[in-house]
């Protein structure tokens, strides 16, 4: 098991469509600790970074 979690906060979830179902299905043994926080396994923090920042980096790749 993994011994260090990853605390992602949302300021704004809804500026950017934050998804959090979709987050807590993808990302094995995460949980929510607030409204605007997900809590992830250490060693999923790249995998939480790819699948929350893809479509952010998209959208701002287009309104560019």
């Amino acid at each position: 098991p993994d011994e260090s979690l990853v605390v992602i906060r949302f300021a704004d979830p809804a500026k950017f469509g934050i998804d959090f179902a979709y987050l807590l299905n993808m990302l094995h043994d995460s949980f929510m600790s607030r409204r605007n926080t997900i809590v992830v396994p250490g060693g999923k923090m790249g995998m939480a970074m790819e699948i929350i920042l893809t479509p952010i980096i998209h959208d701002m790749i287009e309104k560019r």
